[in-house]
């Protein structure tokens, strides 16, 4: 039977565009999925029309079901007619809407039990949650506003120059602090620092977060307990046997908490074949200031994409909205294509498998380059070919040579020196 109420409602064209995506096409009858098409198309070709015509819409449907036998076209012309000439009161189309969306709801959750029944479906718990918090969304019962804030207020955060500093001096000159809602890439060649970058780069941000706030560490490499002592290199800036040695007079602990505030300021977190549903549940635990994702790439979820570039993008895309829902700031490490290696600055487009997807998903993008000469072994090179968190005035790309210490896991500045070799003596 045709929703007569369903298509009064939508014959207006701002219900129509907040509404139709809503609707259980699946539970409606096919005469009734039809006219919504074709109410669709007609918006498409006037798009000045703020609802359905009656005498305009009529050739529409009729050239876009030349078939139909002229007793149908009769009883359609009826229907037509009863529907543009009747409206729906608020009140009955709240109610119509809420009755679309549990429609919609028990339709998804039957798919999904088929779906996890013929073994196509691995996390039927995080699907569940994403069906029931949409529609939570969708029926008003998880308001969703719109962007309140004062215009100076917004303009006073940027003026405060507020956010988490870099351990690089080169990185502070060129961005802003680190926000909640940033969401950057850091990519590297493999085997060249990357590992060494983020821990030097997180001891010194995660120790400026507030008290009682914390950064995660999602590692998929190797064993996450490896990764601990590197933290402990960083942020206390010693060598392997100087953290032994500190061990072995018993006061390693007390001067990592000196400096980093808590024991557990950085917690790193084994995802090794989690899925992007597991690691949301993480973040929404912990309720951390920052997050590294290393590596996002391996993070499963994603693989129904039809191409591997389209999963990573929206992969990233994920990341950033995590960032954004969760107010944390994020890092995603990435790889660097085989185009890059032995380059200073890898470009843009040097992503391992992304063009532009992964790219296009963040705030910021930095490359560590890294020359493949032996004599070079102890430079890196920092370059942003991306760089929405740019200071006013500073240069986008900080293009800095740095000194790479992985026996203290640490990146440090190299002082400026002026050249004074063709200096007078006067």
């Amino acid at each position: 039977m045709i929703d007569l109420q369903l298509l009064r409602i939508l014959k207006h064209k701002s219900d129509y565009l907040r509404i139709r995506g809503r609707v259980p096409t699946s539970a409606l009858d096919p005469q009734t999925n039809a006219i919504l098409a074709d109410f669709g198309k007609y918006f498409d070709m006037f798009p000045d029309q703020e609802r359905i015509d009656h005498a305009t819409f009529l050739p529409v449907f009729r050239s876009r079901h030349p078939n139909l036998t002229a007793e149908q076209s009769t009883a359609y012309d009826g229907i037509l007619s009863n529907v543009m000439t009747k409206d729906v009161p608020e009140d009955v189309k709240k109610g119509i809407m809420r009755s679309m969306l549990e429609l919609r709801m028990g339709t998804d959750l039957a798919n999904l039990l088929a779906k996890f029944d013929a073994g196509d479906l691995s996390n039927i718990q995080g699907e569940i949650t994403r069906l029931v918090d949409g529609f939570k969304a969708d029926a008003g019962i998880r308001e969703i506003d719109y962007i309140r804030d004062d215009i100076g207020d917004l303009l006073r955060e940027e003026i405060d120059d507020s956010g988490l500093s870099w351990r690089l001096e080169c990185l502070n000159q060129s961005c802003r602090g680190l926000r909640g809602g940033d969401f950057g890439i850091i990519a590297g060649r493999p085997d060249k620092g990357k590992t060494t970058f983020i821990a030097s780069e997180l001891t010194h941000l995660a120790a400026q977060l507030p008290t009682g706030q914390n950064a995660i560490w999602l590692n998929n490499e190797g064993p996450g307990k490896r990764i601990i002592p590197r933290l402990y290199q960083a942020a206390l800036g010693a060598t392997m046997s100087e953290l032994i040695k500190m061990d072995g007079g018993g006061n390693i602990r007390d001067a990592y908490i000196s400096i980093m505030g808590a024991i557990d300021r950085i917690r790193v977190i084994d995802v090794h074949n989690a899925d992007c549903f597991t690691v949301e549940g993480i973040i929404e635990k912990q309720e951390p200031g920052l997050v590294v994702y290393d590596m996002i790439d391996n993070i499963r979820g994603f693989g129904d994409s039809a191409r591997t570039d389209l999963g990573l993008e929206r992969m990233y895309q994920w990341g950033r909205e995590l960032a954004v829902k969760y107010d944390h700031a994020g890092l995603a490490t990435s790889q660097i294509s085989n185009e890059g290696d032995g380059l200073q600055f890898p470009t843009l487009g040097m992503l391992k498998d992304s063009k532009t997807g992964k790219q296009g998903a963040c705030d910021f993008m930095m490359m560590i380059g890294a020359s493949n000469d032996p004599g070079l072994a102890g430079v890196r090179y920092i370059g942003m070919p991306k760089n929405k968190i740019r200071r006013e005035g500073a240069p986008q790309d900080p293009r800095a040579t740095v000194q790479y210490s992985p026996q203290k896991a640490r990146y440090e500045d190299i002082p400026y020196t002026a050249d004074t070799s063709g200096a007078s003596d006067e």
